[in-house]
């Protein structure tokens, strides 16, 4: 593939901008190529030479005002290589806000990857030719992350000066394209808010059932690409419309490498990331939290370090603080965020002890200061323990919650296990007979009972499936929380009462503690070995 030293783009960043780039403002490529599967979200910019790049909403709503964000774990469990992609926690967010007051704290990641023809209209001297065809749509590989990063540079400037009203605006500013944090393109790969809390930590995004990850993941196996690069946009996409966020080319990030140590990354900052895997990856080294470290320079051959399978995708962001007016809009929300919730009954208390701190901080060691340090312990040990109370009791209401949505899957699995033994069989009985005395007018009532019978089954099973997911919701979210240790205290706690309201309850308790130490051991939950469960469950209940 040609490579284009940067001077070939500098008439795109100089003050004069001339030529056919410069007057190529609307897009007129034809959209099967640069954006082959269109969907409803869909935001185009224009590029140099009638281009045009895709990108698609990521949500990261939060409750926290102008200094929110989403806590989310990254990584995997139970990982090989902890220090590569170990859990951690991180926390993302997005600049822009619908002005209708809809949807908030969202950026704009690309669609597909950064493909070859959008490379060469942005970094060429001058427009081809011919409008490119599909096969000039494969990703960009081959460049640094340098490289890469004055793309976004010489794209963003283009599209300033010659679509200023395409780039979305946040507060006084306009949005710029950069190279995505690890943050943003792991949050994104996962699936982000369109998948359950429970899918969000599998190590590949859901897919319907019976659908091989082949149509989604373009990898190393026999049954996909063979080692060789697609076309953008060959495959499905993930939960969020983007498509090959794994497989296909690898794609740099901006951030440098760091080790994950135990729950975060180390301080020592490395060569750069690459992520999710490529044609030549095996399916099962492919997952969310596939990352690597390369080396900016090649030692034996004293270059920059490129790689052939190795591209990236662009992500449209805005600043941080965006007008002179936000900085006490700021200030505000990081003390908002420092008070203690008023809704809590210890919330006066707290705030006593935190006056009594302020009051210290001008004084001197003295008696007066010691009684004082004597009340604020005792304050706040009042107030650890009623918060600890409230907190088993959280924890208390969610595991019953959790035996109470396994009930309700039980009952359906059972309707839906009745429903075939019985009715499916006197239907069988009334068909052998109006089949044998030839009357077709009995027949057509059968079969339309049958269809009908199979339609109210094919219901409760995505109910059944509804529930399995809610159940799965709770668990992730009580195991995310707390230590398995806490769980297991507030289980023994809630299992007297339970198992005196029947087996069913005592059953799902039982179930539901299993579940959770496979989560804990997983990283995930297996949706499927719940639905199992549940259906064994259901089946020992019927049979006795």
């Amino acid at each position: 593939m040609p490579r284009y030293s940067w001077f070939k783009a500098l008439p795109l960043l100089g003050l004069l901008v001339t030529g056919a780039v410069a007057q190529a403002q609307d897009i007129s490529w034809r959209e099967k190529y640069f954006n082959p599967q269109p969907a409803e979200g869909d935001l185009n910019l224009p590029m140099p030479c009638g281009g045009g790049m895709t990108f698609r909403k990521v949500a990261t709503p939060n409750t926290d005002g102008v200094i929110g964000d989403v806590s989310v774990v990254l990584g995997q469990e139970g990982s090989d290589q902890p220090y590569l992609n170990g859990l951690r926690r991180a926390f993302v967010s997005g600049a822009f806000a619908d002005e209708d007051g809809g949807a908030r704290g969202y950026f704009y990641m690309a669609k597909y990857e950064l493909a070859q023809a959008q490379w060469d209209v942005v970094m060429g001297d001058a427009c081809p030719e011919k409008e490119p065809r599909r096969r000039a749509f494969v990703p960009a590989v081959g460049q640094t992350r340098l490289d890469y990063q004055r793309f976004a540079e010489a794209y963003t400037l283009w599209l300033m000066q010659n679509a200023p009203d395409a780039l979305p605006r946040v507060g006084d500013t306009r949005a710029y394209l950069r190279l995505p944090t690890e943050e943003e393109w792991e949050y994104s790969a996962r699936g982000g808010l369109a998948v359950d809390q429970a899918l969000f930590r599998a190590p590949l995004p859901p897919v319907p059932e019976g659908t091989p990850q082949d149509e989604y993941i373009a990898h190393g196996g026999t049954s996909s690409t063979g080692g060789k690069l697609q076309v953008i946009g060959s495959l499905r996409p993930n939960p969020l419309g983007l498509h090959d966020m794994l497989g296909n080319a690898a794609e740099i990030v901006g951030d440098p490498f760091a080790l994950v140590r135990h729950g975060r990354l180390h301080g020592q900052a490395g060569g750069f990331v690459k992520r999710g895997g490529d044609a030549r990856t095996p399916l099962q080294d492919i997952s969310s939290s596939t990352r690597f470290e390369v080396p900016p320079f090649d030692i034996l051959s004293n270059t920059s370090s490129a790689d052939r399978f190795t591209g990236t995708r662009l992500v449209l962001q805005g600043l941080a603080i965006t007008s002179p007016d936000q900085d006490q809009a700021l200030k505000d929300g990081l003390d908002q965020l420092a008070r203690p919730d008023d809704a809590l009954a210890n919330a006066a208390s707290e705030q006593e002890a935190m006056a009594l701190l302020d009051d210290m901080s001008d004084e001197a060691l003295s008696e007066l200061t010691r009684t004082r340090l004597a009340v604020i312990k005792e304050t706040l040990n009042r107030g650890m323990v009623e918060r600890n109370a409230q907190r088993d009791q959280s924890i208390r209401l969610i595991l019953t919650s959790g035996v109470l949505v396994c009930g309700q899957a039980l009952r359906r699995y059972l309707n839906a296990l009745i429903s075939m033994l019985t009715i499916q069989h006197d239907l069988d009985l009334l068909e052998q007979e109006a089949r044998a005395a030839g009357d077709q007018e009995l027949l057509n009532e059968v079969l339309a009972a049958r269809r009908e019978a199979a339609a109210k089954l094919q219901e409760i099973e995505e109910k059944a499936k509804a529930d399995v997911v809610e159940y799965a919701n709770l668990i992730e979210g009580l195991v995310d929380q707390y230590s398995p240790v806490l769980l297991r205290k507030q289980i023994d706690f809630i299992y007297p009462a339970e198992s005196g309201r029947g087996r069913e309850r005592a059953s799902c308790l039982a179930l539901l503690q299993d579940h959770i130490g496979a989560r804990s051991v997983a990283g995930y939950s297996d949706l499927d070995e719940i639905a199992d469960d549940f259906q064994d469950l259901a089946l020992s209940f019927a049979e006795n």
